[in-house]
């Protein structure tokens, strides 16, 4: 019998707002104003992730990704479906330490009060992970194994530099001893040297560690770089999910066409590189049909009034679009 996945995400969907303030709801409820619409910010995901792989999530800003990766980590609840970890349902502690998120901006996600060996120390501590006894050469190893000199263990935060908050970051989600963590643009607020430090680490701890990534970003060719696999977001809702190599090599969906489209490469220098075409629709009031069909070159009738289911295309392979008929 196969092991259960390290991760399960059931018919996911979160919503927000949609009552909205109580001047709103008199108005409505007399029928004087529409109701307020909730943000759809994700609507029916399920994937799952197996022990020690790298799935990446990527799509456009307001696809919905953040608020997925903020849904697993368990720092926010779904509105319906379920979210499961190794076969069980992964909510609250103990087992919610099993899930650590590594945020956009470092800087914003450290608390400027506390000094590092606090920031590392203090989950290990109050969690009884290690004894009092035992946290400060704990956190002197993990900031050791994260390229964080041992002699700043007494600074603060703002007296470090981008990609050094980023290891502290990195090292405090660490220090609770998680399986899975979720990393939210956790290289996108760095330099491009920074960034390939930074991944590199990840993937050096993924080996030493035996961890498993959900790897959020908008910039796809770090994604191809670090994912084994890849999950395509628009509008809350999964268009395109496969392995990496093979979407971004042989992408279905045209929303997928187009994202890969924009991506430059050295093998096509003298092509004129595009950001994908319209805006993307609000929400709040997502069309009908097929969500990117407003954006589509190749939208047909059916698109425009039919939601296409996501289904398997080919081996591993998945995609919600009406041309595969």
């Amino acid at each position: 019998m196969s092991a259960p996945p390290i991760l399960e995400v059931r018919d996911l969907v979160k919503r927000f707002g949609g009552g909205g303030n109580m001047l709103r709801g008199m108005l409505a409820a007399a029928r004087l104003a529409p109701p307020a619409r909730p943000v759809r910010a994700v609507d029916g995901v399920s994937f799952t992730v197996a022990r020690g792989e790298v799935m990446g999530v990527v799509g456009e800003s307001g696809c919905g990704k953040s608020t997925l990766g903020k849904i697993v980590a368990g720092l926010m609840s779904p509105t319906a479906g379920e979210v499961r970890h190794q076969g069980a349902a992964a909510a609250g502690r103990p087992r919610g330490l099993a899930r650590q998120m590594i945020f956009q901006d470092p800087y914003s996600s450290l608390n400027p009060r506390m000094r590092v060996t606090e920031l590392i120390g203090e989950a290990p501590r109050v969690h009884r992970i290690v004894g009092r006894r035992e946290v400060e050469g704990y956190v002197l190893g993990l900031m050791e194994r994260c390229g964080i000199d041992r002699a700043y263990s007494d600074r603060f935060a703002h007296q470090f530099s981008g990609g050094q908050r980023q290891r502290i970051g990195i090292a405090r989600a660490l220090a609770v001893r998680p399986e899975l963590l979720v990393c939210d643009e956790a290289v996108s607020a760095l330099d491009v040297s920074i960034q390939a430090q930074i991944i590199n680490l990840f993937m050096d701890l993924r080996e030493e560690f035996g961890l498993t990534y959900l790897f959020i970003s908008h910039d796809l060719g770090v994604v191809r770089h670090v994912a084994d696999r890849v999950m395509v977001m628009y509008l809350g809702r999964v268009v395109e999910q496969g392995p990496a190599v093979e979407v971004f090599d042989r992408p279905n969906h045209p929303y997928t066409r187009a994202l890969v489209a924009s991506v430059p490469r050295l093998d096509r220098r003298r092509v004129a590189y595009e950001p994908v075409r319209g805006d993307i629709p609000s929400p709040m009031s997502p069309p009908p049909g097929c969500r990117f069909h407003p954006r589509c070159p190749f939208a047909t009738d059916r698109c425009r009034t039919e939601a296409p289911a996501l289904r398997e295309v080919a081996s591993g392979r998945l995609s919600a679009c009406h041309l595969n008929d």
